[in-house]
C-alpha cells in the first residue's frame, strides 16, 4: 500500500518554511532550490505545488488576507453599533498584524527591493488594502449617519485611521519595538475624537477585543 500524502498539509509547510527563509535571507536571497532543501523535498516535487517562489510568496499574502476577511466577517456580523463594530475590526487587524509580523517583514523587504529595481507595486498593494479601507470608510459613514460620530469628512477620517495602521506595521517590521497595548490605545484615542457628544457620555471609548 502506497504512502498517503496530505497535499494541503505539505503546501502549508512549504509556505511556512519559505516565509521563514524570506525573513532570514530576503526575498532575492532565496532560491527555489533553497526552498526545496528547507522542505526536504526534491525540486521537481516542489514544482507540483508551486511554479516559482513568487507564487509561494503571493499565496502566503493571500492566506493572510483570507484570515483577515474571516475576522472581519465575525466582527461585522455582530448586531451592535457602527462604532462598536469599527473598534472590533481595528482590534482584529492589530491582533493579526502581531500574529503575522514575520510575513510583514518579508513583504516590506520585497516592496523595498522591488522599488530599488524600478518596479511599481502600487496596484498590487492597493488590491490587498482596498477591502480594509472600504470597511473602515463604510463604518465611519454609518456612524456619522446614525449620530454616533461627529459630522466629519469620512474620507479623511478613514485616511487617518489607516495611516495609524501603517505606522503600526512600520513599528513591527522596522523598529521591532511595537507595543500592542500602545497601538490599541492610539486607535482608541483617535476613535474617541470622532465620537459625537452623546456617544462620549454613554461609552468609555475602549476598543473591544475580538
Amino acid at each position: 500500500m502506497g504512502i498517503v500524502i496530505d497535499h494541503e498539509a505539505r503546501k502549508r509547510i512549504i509556505i511556512a518554511k519559505s516565509i521563514q527563509l524570506f525573513a532570514e535571507q530576503g526575498y532575492d536571497g532565496v532560491t527555489y532550490q533553497k526552498i526545496a532543501d528547507s522542505c526536504a523535498i526534491a525540486r521537481t516535487t516542489l514544482y507540483k505545488y508551486f511554479r516559482n517562489k513568487r507564487e509561494i510568496f503571493n499565496t502566503a499574502i493571500w492566506e493572510v488576507s483570507y484570515l483577515l476577511v474571516g475576522r472581519f466577517n465575525e466582527a461585522l456580523s455582530s448586531k451592535t453599533s457602527a462604532l462598536s463594530r469599527l473598534e472590533r475590526v481595528l482590534t482584529a487587524v492589530v491582533q493579526l498584524l502581531f500574529e503575522q509580523r514575520v510575513i510583514l517583514t518579508v513583504i516590506l523587504d520585497y516592496v523595498l527591493a522591488s522599488q530599488r529595481a524600478g518596479h511599481n507595486l502600487s496596484r498590487n498593494i492597493h488590491s490587498h488594502t482596498i477591502g480594509l479601507r472600504r470597511i473602515i470608510h463604510s463604518l465611519i459613514t454609518e456612524g456619522i449617519r446614525r449620530g454616533e460620530l461627529r459630522k466629519l469628512n469620512a474620507g479623511l477620517a478613514t485616511d487617518l485611521v489607516y495611516a495609524q495602521l501603517e505606522a503600526a506595521i512600520l513599528r513591527l517590521t522596522v523598529s521591532q519595538n511595537a507595543d500592542y497595548d500602545q497601538i490599541i490605545s492610539m486607535l482608541r484615542q483617535t476613535i474617541e475624537t470622532f465620537k459625537a457628544p452623546a456617544a462620549h457620555s454613554s461609552k468609555n471609548g475602549r476598543c473591544e477585543a475580538s
